[in-house]
This record gives structure tokens, sequence and C-alpha cells, in this order.
């Protein structure tokens, strides 16, 4: 790649984040509603998809305008997804038939790492990639990153949300368990 190219693009890129970057996270977090948990993501890949078009020779007349029509698209994929994962919910009446796997140990010796084998086998398969290369491999964010195909901030966001709704889990079992549940 010529150095003059990539110094051409990162100063533009750097232009268009100190220009555009705040208003699109509110435009996003506007427009997402109840799924504005996204919103860093959109954004950031949108960046993502400008800083590589700038490194491929592309010249852009309107940045901003192009940043805001990449997120847009970003945008309506994430709603289109937190819809189709918000919709999976059971009616109230179907829930008595239904019922959650048996706990593959002895709730009465609570074995913390029996119990968070099963809440990682919980997760998503995305979710479990990404938590093996951060607290398994204890690979470093920005490698994670290249793997994964984002950018490193968006590795940032997506590890601590991991982490959070781990933690929700796992107290949520434990709260369970002291109850009397499970």
């Amino acid at each position: 790649m010529n150095s003059a190219v990539k110094h051409q693009a990162d100063e533009a890129l750097k232009n268009a984040y100190e220009l555009c970057f705040m208003p699109l996270i509110k435009y996003c977090r506007v427009r997402m509603g109840d799924a504005a948990v996204s919103a860093d993501d959109c954004v950031q890949e949108a960046f993502l998809v400008y800083y590589n078009k700038l490194l491929s020779g592309e010249e852009f007349q309107n940045p901003r305008a192009f940043l805001y029509r990449t997120t847009d698209n970003f945008l309506k994929q994430a709603i289109e997804q937190y819809t189709r994962t918000r919709n999976r919910t059971v009616p109230l009446e179907d829930a008595e038939n239904l019922s959650a796997a048996p706990l593959p140990f002895d709730t009465s010796d609570l074995d913390y790492d029996k119990l968070a084998a099963v809440l990682i086998d919980s997760l998503s398969q995305e979710e479990q990639t990404l938590y093996r290369l951060k607290y398994i491999e204890r690979r470093p964010l920005s490698e994670i990153a290249d793997l994964l195909g984002i950018s490193p901030t968006a590795t940032a966001k997506r590890t601590s949300r991991l982490r959070s709704q781990i933690k929700d889990k796992l107290t949520d079992t434990i709260q369970s368990h002291r109850k009397g549940g499970i």
C-alpha cells in the first residue's frame, strides 16, 4: 500500500470522525429506540467502510453524506436483528408448557465452575467465540478485533456487554438458587 494514500486516508478519516462521530451516534440512538445498544457498532462499522474505501483510493465529495447513508444501512440491519430477537418471546399462557433444561449438576453443591460452564453454553455462538478469545485464550482486544473483522472499540464494547450479560445471568441463577429455585 502506498504510504501517501494511507496518510491521506488517515487524515480524511480523522477529519470525518471529528466532524461526524457524535452527530451520528445521536442520530442512531434517536432512530433505534430500544435497540440503541447497537448505535456505537453501527457508527463504527460505517467509519470502517469509509476508511477501507479511502484506502482503496476512492474520493468523496461529501464524506458526511456517505457516512450518514452507510450508518443508516447498518442501523436498519441492527433494528431488524433486534426486532427478530425481541419477537422470540413466549406468550404467558404457553409459558407453563415450557421449562428450562435441568442443570447438569446437583445444586446443593453450588460449584461456580460448573455453573459458569452452563451459563457460557447458554450464550450464542458469537458470544462464546468472543468469550473464548478474551477470557480463555486471553488475547488482546486488537487481535480479537482483527480476527472478528471489527474495530477495537467495537470489540471492547461487545466484551463489556458480554461480561455484564454473564454477570447478570450468574447473579440471577445464584439468587434463584438461594430462594429455593432451580
